[in-house]
């Protein structure tokens, strides 16, 4: 027989078993499974914060992943924009830039201008033309934006950031890698706080509006009951949120929507089932 020690480290195992378990439910059951709500209801508040906690974190590390990719995929433009001389290798050294190819480089978007000219041809920014943007001359740097024009020269950048300056290919690839994981840092912790701390103050606003509208049939129906099911909820409605942006179709309160029809559905079905088991013990008392 085994000891009683043995005895209580086999009920904790069991218990972390099943609590991890019904965790890993949580990502799946809440598609259809509507007993899995009601007997979510019946479990602690913090039961369904600690799976809200463990969504946030699958959730912002999609997001990062996603993230991720994308902005390798910019990287990889860079380099082939460098190798086909879309781009070209700029050097900047004593206050003076040299440009690659024909020293002659811009790209125009409405009111937005990128140019590097060293050659003379463009010497500053036609405001009547442009409204942003920026011009890399032989040894100045001009920029215009909503704060006005401003003529910096390129003694004082090589004095403030090094001498020389190199903008190629490995130069440009090096220093997107370093914002690229600054960017997927912010996004991670960024998203995680928003699908935490964010959705627990979207769900709990919601679930008032829910419960104001339960309670008018079912006064004294617990806020808990609701806000739990509303956090499961949040599951199925991610999901499908997800894949109708995947097809294009996304609008302003789409989410809200798509929310509020699964939890009532689950909220219609809870009751029910709450007054069968009623009527039932009705019944055997009677």
């Amino acid at each position: 027989f085994p000891s009683p020690i043995e005895q209580r480290d086999d009920q904790k195992t069991n218990t972390f078993l099943d609590k991890l378990i019904w965790l890993l439910k949580g990502f799946i059951y809440p598609i259809w499974n509507r007993p899995y709500y009601r007997e979510a209801a019946t479990k602690p508040m913090g039961v369904a914060l600690v799976f809200l906690l463990a969504f946030a974190v699958f959730q912002s590390v999609v997001s990062t992943a996603t993230t991720a990719f994308n902005l390798n995929q910019f990287e990889t433009e860079i380099q082939e924009a460098y190798l086909s001389g879309e781009i070209p290798d700029i050097t900047i050294e004593n206050g003076i830039a040299t440009v690659s190819g024909t020293g002659k480089y811009s790209f125009e978007n409405n009111r937005q201008l990128i140019a590097v000219d060293t050659t003379g041809s463009m010497l500053e920014i036609d405001t009547n033309q442009y409204s942003e943007g920026f011009l890399l001359t032989r040894d100045e740097f001009h920029l215009v934006n909503e704060d006005g024009y401003q003529v910096l020269p390129l003694i004082e950048i090589n004095q403030t950031f090094g001498n020389p300056i190199v903008l190629d290919a490995d130069s440009m690839t090096g220093l997107w890698s370093k914002i690229a994981s600054v960017i997927n840092f912010i996004v991670l912790g960024g998203g995680f706080l928003f699908f935490s701390l964010g959705r627990f103050l979207y769900l709990s606003i919601l679930g008032l509006l829910v419960w104001g509208a339960v309670s008018i049939s079912n006064q004294g129906f617990d806020f808990n009951r609701i806000l739990i099911t509303g956090i499961y909820a949040n599951v199925p409605t991610t999901y499908l949120v997800f894949l109708l942006r995947k097809l294009g179709i996304s609008f302003f309160g789409l989410r809200g929507i798509i929310l509020f029809v699964i939890w009532g559905i689950v909220l219609a079905y809870i009751i029910k089932e709450d007054k069968l088991i009623e009527d039932q013990s009705v019944i055997e008392v009677g």
